[in-house]
């Protein structure tokens, strides 16, 4: 090897281990929730939602449009809103409609009741991977 090579040599070699090893690192420990278990909660969330708009329609003789009305009487809903799921709710102007829509980077739920009669539950996968579906919650 000539000499310039030779002092060039253990500079190559860092670059090199940089270039193998770093990558390695930096993929080997995933912090945070699996894909599997966004799901769930997103479902969960909404489930919650559902339930606690329920409630407040049984006492308040209307839904709401606010989750503040409905996160204290709903044990786990702030969790689950704690970890990035996006939750939008719309009430029709009479209160007897309400919309919900509970969005994970995983899954997008939206659900609508007019009274107690489930009008739309639909699911959209956002990101297909195992345990993300679209089957219903298991009550808790």
């Amino acid at each position: 090897m000539p000499p310039q090579m030779r002092r060039f040599a253990p500079l190559l070699l860092i670059v090199a281990v940089l270039f193998i090893v770093l990558p390695l690192l930096r993929h080997s420990h995933k912090a945070g929730l699996s894909n599997a278990d966004k799901a769930q909660r997103t479902k969960q969330t909404l489930a919650l939602i559902d339930a606690a708009e329920q409630r407040y329609a049984t006492s308040h003789n209307r839904y709401t449009a606010h989750l503040a009305d409905l996160v204290p009487t709903s044990k786990g809903l702030a969790g689950d809103l704690a970890i990035g799921i996006t939750t939008q709710l719309d009430v029709s102007s009479n209160g007897h409609t309400y919309l919900a829509q509970v969005e994970s980077d995983v899954l997008s739920l939206v659900r609508a009741r007019t009274g107690p009669k489930l009008d739309a539950d639909s699911c959209l996968i956002l990101k297909k991977s195992s345990g993300v579906n679209c089957s219903p919650v298991k009550p808790t």
